[in-house]
């Protein structure tokens, strides 16, 4: 018998999936790095550190439900949900979480989006490259930054759903079939479990693409796929519904019923359409979908930024109109005579650009999909594209908002106006976008990177040449912009950027980023060009795709450098050297409240701001609920109890008109604030000491019963020599007071605070 020749060894191919998965976790590694130092925690101002340590919120005593009483006089929100994030707070405790949340959100979102992009057979770089872009879109990485994490590991449940939808063919088994449909059900209810609202909403998306795939299949007739459609959409809902049950049922409960402003009338409609619409996209800032930091990154940036990259970001503070107050707007649009009425100017924690290698071919993707001929897709993929367009170009009329006519369509719809924030259909938009890129990657890299020869055709040449086009008018463009700059100082010194050096140094900065984006626009086209052309086809594929992933990576990642931002929490909690006011009222908080004690619409003195500053950030938000000091105040309550605002509203000081029409406070109400005070057991207030006589004359006369406890100043840290705000404090300490109020016991008098000549901690801001 012939003898057998063993035939040589062939080296093994690395799996994507793990290729993916340690690329993805050095990425998040890199940009998170300073999580790993021990004193290091990243920021979150919708979850910060400090409420996390907070006893009532500590699990698993708050999985069977939780009242936050460290706030107003308590209410209920609700059980913590058996979902990923409270098991990831479980296992990491709240220091831990803290440090680990955001890239932990977004290392699932990238594992969802791969397995979506795996299951519609597109190539592992279509792949690859497709949860790039979802992990580093701005939308979703400053979502997360900003410290609602819940809603990208929403979004990766909702792909990891898809997956198992498209990955359903007529072919596949019916206990198949139905076993992944049960599957992408669950994974739906987690995505609601998360994410609430936008859950909800993600869901519809979800149900809508379900039927969308039913219907156009061509393997049934007409009214089956109809049938099979509704059947497939009411299994996912059934098991979304059984796993999400008792979170729809607390969200309902806690934020729908008996919520003031949720009725669903005409009448309470209009009244909080301002409301609800408040945060929408103003339609000139569509621009930042695609020019990263042309309106600034978040309020404070360059703040607490690594030391490295200060000085590149400085003046990219934000300085659009999302956030701002209806009436104001309403205020310049009739021409902004007389005083501009009160509320908040503007108000933004993140961005929402989607890269421009990533809407490049996106639109490429959407322009090849209408081609009846030697389009770069088939039949199936063409109808997904159509569907997915559809839910970007809907998503961004809706995310308009009141600055459009369309978020109105939907507004009267049953409990569509219990949805605040138009903006937040930014998500769905940035989904759809990223969907659209990975179809697009795929399509480049079957006809022009895999095969060994590739040439352009006569509709890709088109495209290029329209792309340097559009390059032209963004330079023109770019050059009107840089002439307008005196106009637009102008501008910014007209809503809330009075001062002018500031104001220059902003538009200078705006300037200069969309300078950047030009070059990085060049190189895009440039990259785009050569995949085209076939300069990176057969042995040179690799190389094209390497280029591709590399420049979106540096592209999306410079976009999101200014939302990577840490704390010390030690020295910003204070731990272990908490300042001596605080340390006492920390004694025993569950027997008194603390509160401000100029409370609106009484206002502190402007020479005593930084005091404001101090009490309503630093120590309500931060230091409060770090050390369980329950406060009469209300940090943010969005969503009010309809008998709690009637409580509040009962015992609050009322507003008058006198005879020339001015109004004023109504001083027959004074005694409602010291009655509020008794109900809810509120034995200290912090203020400027000058108001003991006038509290004990107006407010509490014939008793006296306020006196003070303890003065205190608030002074610079050491190193500090002339400090302007929360970061620093002015060169001429504040005079503050700590007074009991009503009924205070004996023994509450307090050694004196802090000695002459010795400084507090220094206190930073969110």
């Amino acid at each position: 018998m012939p003898q057998k020749i063993p035939r040589a060894p062939q080296g093994r191919k690395l799996n994507p999936l793990f290729v993916f998965i340690g690329l993805l976790t050095i990425l998040l590694s890199l940009l998170f790095v300073r999580s790993f130092e021990p004193s290091q925690v990243f920021f979150s101002n919708d979850g910060p550190l400090g409420p996390m340590m907070a006893e009532m919120a500590r699990l698993p005593a708050t999985f069977t439900g939780l009242w936050q009483d460290l706030n107003s006089i308590g209410s209920n929100v609700g059980a913590e949900a058996l979902n990923v994030t409270s098991l990831l707070k479980l296992i990491a405790g709240p220091v831990g979480f803290a440090k680990t949340y955001a890239p932990a959100s977004l290392w699932i979102l990238g594992l969802g989006a791969w397995f979506f992009f795996r299951q519609l057979r597109l190539s592992p770089l279509a792949a690859t490259l497709g949860a790039l872009a979802a992990v580093l879109n701005s939308t979703f990485f400053s979502d997360a930054a900003w410290g609602v994490a819940s809603h990208e590991i929403a979004l990766g449940m909702n792909f990891f759903a898809l997956g198992l939808i498209v990955s359903n063919t007529s072919e596949t088994p019916l206990i198949t079939r139905w076993t992944r449909l049960a599957l992408a059900g669950l994974c739906v209810g987690v995505n609601v479990m998360e994410a609430a609202d936008i859950g909800a909403l993600y869901s519809i998306f979800i149900a809508a693409f379900i039927f969308f795939k039913a219907v156009t299949s061509e393997s049934e007739p007409g009214l089956r796929k109809i049938s099979g459609g509704i059947a497939y959409v009411a299994i996912v809902a059934v098991f979304a519904g059984f796993i999400a049950l008792q979170t729809v049922l607390g969200l309902v409960g806690t934020q729908i019923q008996g919520i003031a402003g949720t009725g669903q009338d005409a009448e309470t409609k209009t009244q909080h359409w301002d409301f609800v619409t408040q945060w929408s996209l103003p339609k000139m800032e569509t621009i930042g979908l695609l020019v990263p930091g042309v309106f600034g990154y978040k309020m404070d940036t360059p703040q607490n930024m690594m030391p490295a990259l200060q000085d590149a970001y400085s003046g990219g503070v934000y300085w659009g109109g999302v956030g701002r107050d209806p009436n104001i707007d309403r205020f310049f649009d009739s021409g902004g005579t007389g005083s501009m009425p009160p509320g908040v100017m503007r108000f933004s924690g993140g961005g929402n650009y989607c890269g421009i290698l990533v809407a490049l071919i996106a639109a490429w993707t959407i322009a090849q999909s209408f081609r009846r001929q030697n389009s770069v897709f088939n039949a199936v993929q063409k109808k997904y594209i159509w569907f997915w367009t559809t839910v970007l170009f809907g998503s961004l009329l809706l995310a308009w908002g009141r600055f459009a006519p369309f978020y109105a369509l939907p507004y009267q719809l049953p409990y569509f106006s219990t949805i605040r924030n138009p903006a937040k259909f930014l998500f769905f938009l940035s989904w759809a976008v990223v969907i659209l890129f990975g179809y697009g990657v795929h399509a480049l890299h079957r006809r022009y990177l895999e095969v060994p020869t590739a040439k352009a055709s006569s509709f890709d040449r088109r495209w290029i040449f329209s792309c340097l086009g559009i390059f032209g008018v963004s330079v023109l463009g770019w050059f009107f912009y840089a002439l307008k700059k005196t106009a637009l100082v102008s501008y910014l010194q007209a809503r809330g950027f009075a001062d002018q050096d500031f104001a220059q140094q902003i538009i200078a900065f705006s300037i200069g980023q969309a300078g950047w984006w030009l070059v990085i626009f060049a190189v895009a086209i440039a990259l785009l060009a050569l995949v085209l052309t076939g300069r990176f086809a057969g042995k040179r594929a690799a190389l094209g795709g390497l280029l591709l992933g590399a420049f979106l990576v540096f592209d999306l990642g410079r976009a999101d450098l200014p939302y990577i931002i840490h704390w010390n929490y030690k020295q910003k909690y204070e731990v272990g050297s908490l300042n001596p006011i605080e340390e006492f009222i920390r004694n025993k908080p569950y027997e008194h409240r603390v509160a401000k004690l100029l409370p609106a619409p009484l206002s502190t003195p402007s020479q005593f701001g930084l005091f404001d500053q101090l009490y309503a950030i630093e120590w309500t938000q931060h230091h409060f609920p770090y050390y369980n000091i329950q406060s009469l105040d209300i940090v943010q309550m969005p969503r009010m109890p309809e008998d709690l605002q009637a409580y509040m509203h009962s015992l609050r000081i009322g507003i008058k008109q006198d005879a020339a029409g001015q109004y004023m406070l109504d001083d027959a109400t004074f005694p409602k604030l010291v009655r509020l005070w008794e109900l809810s057991n509120t034995r200290y207030l912090l203020g400027p000491a000058g108001f003991l006589d006038v509290f004990n004359a107006q407010f509490d006369p014939g008793k006296s019963r306020f006196r003070i406890v303890q003065r205190f100043d608030v002074v610079a840290k050491p190193n500090i020599a002339r400090p302007q705000s929360l970061k620093s404090s002015p060169p001429s300490p504040m005079r503050t007071v700590l007074t009991p109020c009503l009924n205070s016991p004996a023994h509450c008098l307090v050694p004196n605070f802090i000695p002459a000549g010795r400084s507090t901690r220094t206190i930073k801001s969110i």
